[in-house]
Order: C-alpha cells, then sequence, then structure tokens
C-alpha cells in the first residue's frame, strides 16, 4: 500500500487500490501484496462485505478465507499468508469494485465515529481474541439457513472497520453486535434443523415410495 493510501479511510483507500489494480482481474494474492501492514482488516473487510451481501450458496464460498485468516489471526501471524492455490483464485476487478461500492456509504457512516482508542483492544492480545470470534461468525456464515450470512458478514465488516482505524471501543461495539448476529445465526440454523430438513426428508421418503412403487 502507498504511504498516500495508509491515510486515506478505509472505504476510500481499499477502492483505490482496486482500481489501480493494472489488469481487469485481481487474485487475493494481489489483495495481500497491495493491503500492507493493516492487510488483516483490510481483507476481513473484503470477505465480510461479501458474505454479507451474496446469496447464501455464494457467501459459503468467501466464508473459506474468512476461516483462514481467522486462524492466522488467533496463531499471532503478523500479515496474512494464503496457500499458492487459493492465492491465485480471481475476481473482475469491475465486480469487486461494483462490491465495494455497495457498501461504501455504511462504511463512511462507521468511519466517522471511528478515532483511535482503546487500543489496547486492537493490540497482540486482542486481536487474537478477535480472530476466534470472527472465526465463530465465519462458521455460522458457513452453514445453511436463514440469517446465517448477513448479520455476521456486517459484524466481521464492522470490526475490521475498528482494527483498521485503531478504534477499540467501536472493536467492543462490533463484539456486542456479534453477540446478536450469532443468535440471529442461531434462530436461522434452527430452523434448518427443525423445520425445513424434516420437510425435505419426508419429501424424499415419499417421492421414494412412489418410484418403487412402479416397479
Amino acid at each position: 500500500m502507498t504511504a498516500q493510501a495508509e491515510h486515506l479511510r478505509a472505504s476510500e483507500a481499499i477502492l483505490q487500490i482496486v482500481r489501480n489494480f493494472p489488469n481487469d482481474r485481481i487474485s487475493l494474492q494481489d489483495l495481500l501484496d497491495g493491503l500492507g501492514e493493516r492487510s488483516f482488516g483490510f481483507l476481513l473487510l473484503i470477505f465480510g462485505i461479501a458474505c454479507a451481501i451474496a446469496p447464501p450458496g455464494f457467501a459459503t464460498v468467501f466464508s473459506m478465507p474468512l476461516l483462514l485468516f481467522a486462524a492466522q489471526m488467533v496463531a499471532g501471524f503478523d500479515a496474512p499468508w494464503l496457500p499458492r492455490s487459493i492465492g491465485a483464485r480471481n475476481f473482475a476487478k469491475a465486480d469487486l469494485e461494483a462490491t465495494l461500492k455497495r457498501a461504501v456509504p455504511a462504511m463512511r457512516w462507521v468511519e466517522k465515529i471511528c478515532k483511535p482508542r482503546l487500543q489496547f483492544l486492537v493490540g497482540e492480545l486482542g486481536e487474537r481474541l478477535l480472530g476466534v470470534l470472527v472465526f465463530i461468525l465465519t462458521i455460522v456464515i458457513a452453514l445453511p439457513g436463514p440469517g446465517t450470512n448477513f448479520p455476521p458478514g456486517v459484524a466481521i465488516a464492522f470490526m475490521s472497520i475498528a482494527i483498521i482505524e485503531r478504534d477499540g471501543l467501536l472493536v467492543f461495539a462490533g463484539v456486542l453486535a456479534s453477540m446478536v448476529a450469532l443468535y440471529i445465526g442461531f434462530l436461522g440454523l434452527q430452523l434448518v434443523i427443525t423445520e425445513i430438513l424434516p420437510w425435505v426428508w419426508a419429501e424424499v421418503q415419499e417421492n421414494w415410495a412412489f418410484i418403487t412403487s412402479l416397479f
């Protein structure tokens, strides 16, 4: 990341990185190379937004890198690392820019109230604990069910902005929002287990009985 980008707000810096990329497609490794020392926060922001607005099936795909990044935060990595096979995955630059633009108004609203404070909550120990929370939220995103991707994705994006801006108070607020997101995700998963799966199983049994009756 350039020195100029480091002084920009998160919403401006991340759009600048994507817009200035010279090719039509941008890989995960390209993003890692451009994001600089606060890359964990920026990557959580990108994939948190993607998980929040993507359809459930695609949200599960976007949750996989989040699981890896969260585990690395817990382990105390200084910077994110990706296997070459995952780092080579690429996106159309125009699509990524359009996705980020959709989130910019909300990001800027959060940034208005951000300022460096309570920075022990975003220090080394704080980031490890946040990694645990992000890992749990990401597992919820990966599970099927209504409400399992949008609230956790928003909570991750919210906390990532607070991490980037070094605002411990907003990180704490993000933790509280994460509790709400986990509860909503639990309700969605409970709905799948108690209502949807039994209905699907009953339909499968009925269709199988019909098919076997023909022979």
